[in-house]
This record gives C-alpha cells, sequence and structure tokens, in this order.
C-alpha cells in the first residue's frame, strides 16, 4: 500500500500571497500619488505667496508690477494703498494670496 506524503510549506500557499502583495502595491501607489498632489498644492501656495510679497514690496517702490506679475506667472492681482502700507492679493495658478508692505519711506517723511 503506498502512503501519500503531505507536502509541506511552499506547496499548499502557491499563488496566495500574490493578491497581498498586489493590493500592497496598489495601496502604495495611492499614498504616492495623494502625497504628489498635496505637495504640488502646497507648492503652488507658497509661490502665489511669493509673488505676492515681491509683488508688495515692488508696489512700494512703484515698480513695473505688470512685469512682475508676468515674471511670477500672476493671472491677476488687485493692489490696496493706505497712508503707510500696500496690501497686495494675488491669484497665480488658482491659488490666491496676500500680502503686506510698508512703506518706510513715507513713514520717515512723515517724521521730519
Amino acid at each position: 500500500m503506498e502512503r501519500q506524503r503531505r507536502a509541506r510549506g511552499r506547496a499548499h500557499d502557491g499563488g496566495s500571497a500574490s493578491p497581498l502583495v498586489l493590493a500592497l502595491f496598489v495601496l502604495a501607489s495611492l499614498v504616492i500619488v495623494a502625497v504628489g498632489r498635496v505637495a504640488s498644492l502646497s507648492i503652488d501656495q507658497a509661490r502665489a505667496h511669493t509673488a505676492a510679497e515681491a509683488m508688495a514690496l515692488a508696489a512700494v517702490l512703484d515698480a513695473d508690477l505688470d512685469a512682475l506679475a508676468l515674471a511670477h506667472g500672476v493671472s491677476s492681482y488687485e493692489i490696496a494703498r493706505d497712508e503707510h502700507s500696500v496690501t497686495v492679493h494675488v491669484v497665480r495658478r488658482g491659488r490666491g494670496s496676500s500680502a503686506s508692505a510698508a512703506d518706510h519711506r513715507r513713514t520717515l517723511d512723515v517724521g521730519q
């Protein structure tokens, strides 16, 4: 009489790890895409804020704001001036940001 040998180890799990590996790969891919998207949005927001700061400083110095907006990729901007400061709101790639700059030249002139 022949006895059947029972296989140990690998013979019983043939291919059962493949769906797990595939699921982990898909999950890791989704996480990478999500992190990339968040990083891209964060970079766009930071660049919009940098453009707003640059334009606020340029507005204080009465520089060419249209050229600066073009250089920073700003699609639209608004400037609000008061007696001693300038506030600029910019939109760059759909992201808005604002920055202010004080005009210390005028502050110093008033004090004299």
